[in-house]
């Protein structure tokens, strides 16, 4: 396949990505068993908290492509002597080419970020606090994309040949060392932790991890009520820096057996092994995806200088664009396992129903999207699948 034809396929995979996604978002959702369980005015808010996000998330998404797309047609029209700027002149381009990105999309992520949660009841941060998380998550972003671009950069000036071998075993390790490292160094930039305190929960969940055949060292309670009123629970780490960490806006919000319900859920994720699947498969991906990239650059003859970098980043911006759906229905099916194995753990589908119809009112989930947006974003399976599930479990004995 000629390159200008790879180009050309990734950039019409991607806009009918945005517009399958623009379709599904205006099309009516459908109801069904959903009227069952949630009232129609909950319904129509969630609806449009959905609407909003994802309108100012598309929007956020062309804009950067569109960004990409311009840096790296300018890179080839108007470069064509296959500069080499020295190291330290090459990351300050791309830092400043960054933070570029970062303050022209900083409208659209206050909007969508800010503004829309605060119209809808979710958020409990101020507006210097958000610029404050975002202000930290941009300073990261920056860091640690500035120092992969510049470490790319080494690799196809270095070795020219088979660059992508180097830059994919990096990538991979990379991957392993910020699941190790992430809870310790990144989350309490954003977050208060504390131990889960000992009583009857803490008990249960000990004696839960017994069963499961886990070893459950800390059990942490963040304090996301300082920014939200939504209510999460999720597991990471590595190793030592392995831990469940609680909201603490679902501690206060929902009973015990519901709390446990989740725990049992992330319990289900560790005991199918889906972080290391999970990285496993992260870590093929990236080997194909540079490979992939290697190719390309080198039908285009810009494999071994500066050009190739917004390439790169062009190329990469619309493959996870076109894989996305991939990876949605790969977590997806994690979710499914992790809550078949926390039935299963705990034996009563009971506190999941209450659950997951709690959990759709706090987060004002829309819990029977339309098919496309399933197939398309949902990383989880849509609430109302999950409520079937857990009443069919029951069901079944």
């Amino acid at each position: 396949m000629q390159v200008t034809a790879i180009w050309a396929v990734l950039g019409a995979l991607a806009l009918l990505y945005f517009g399958a996604i623009l379709f599904a978002m205006l099309a009516p959702a459908p109801v069904g068993e959903a009227a069952f369980y949630f009232d129609g005015s909950f319904l129509s808010r969630a609806a449009a908290y959905q609407r909003a996000g994802l309108g100012l998330s598309l929007l956020q998404q062309l804009l950067s492509l569109l960004i990409l797309a311009g840096v790296a047609f300018a890179a080839l029209r108007y470069f064509q002597a296959a500069p080499r700027p020295s190291l330290p002149a090459a990351a300050g381009y791309i830092a400043a080419f960054l933070l570029f990105q970062l303050l022209v999309g900083l409208p659209l992520a206050f909007y969508r970020g800010h503004t829309i949660e605060h119209r809808f009841g979710l958020s409990a941060r101020t507006a210097a606090g958000w610029f404050a998380d975002y202000g930290k998550s941009a300073l990261i972003s920056l860091l640690i994309t500035t120092a992969a671009l510049l470490g790319l950069y080494v690799l196809i000036i270095w070795r020219q040949e088979h660059w992508w071998l180097p830059a994919g075993a990096v990538v991979a390790l990379f991957m392993v060392l910020s699941g190790y490292l992430y809870p310790v160094l990144i989350d309490p930039l954003f977050y208060r932790f504390s131990e889960l305190e000992k009583g009857e929960l803490h008990g249960e969940i000990m004696e839960l991890s017994k069963k499961a055949g886990i070893g459950v060292e800390r059990i942490l309670v963040a304090d996301a009520s300082r920014r939200t009123r939504k209510a999460n629970a999720y597991f990471s780490g590595l190793g030592a820096t392995k831990r469940i960490v609680l909201y603490d806006t679902l501690l206060e919000n929902f009973t015990a057996e519901e709390v446990l319900a989740v725990v049992a859920h992330e319990m289900g994720h560790w005991r199918r092994g889906h972080l290391w699947r999970g990285l496993l498969l992260g870590a093929a991906g990236a080997f194909v995806a540079l490979y992939a990239l290697y190719q390309v650059l080198l039908k285009m003859g810009v494999a071994a200088d500066f050009r190739a970098l917004p390439l790169a980043l062009l190329f990469f911006a619309l493959l996870s664009t076109v894989v996305g759906p991939a990876q949605c229905t790969l977590s997806r099916s994690f979710e499914v396992e992790a809550d078949r194995t926390a039935l299963c753990l705990t034996g009563d589908p009971a506190p999941f129903v209450s659950l997951y119809r709690k959990l759709a009112r706090s987060n004002l989930s829309v819990v029977q999207p339309h098919p496309l947006l399933k197939v398309l974003l949902y990383t989880h399976p849509p609430l109302m699948e999950r409520i079937e599930a857990a009443r069919r479990h029951g069901e079944d004995g």
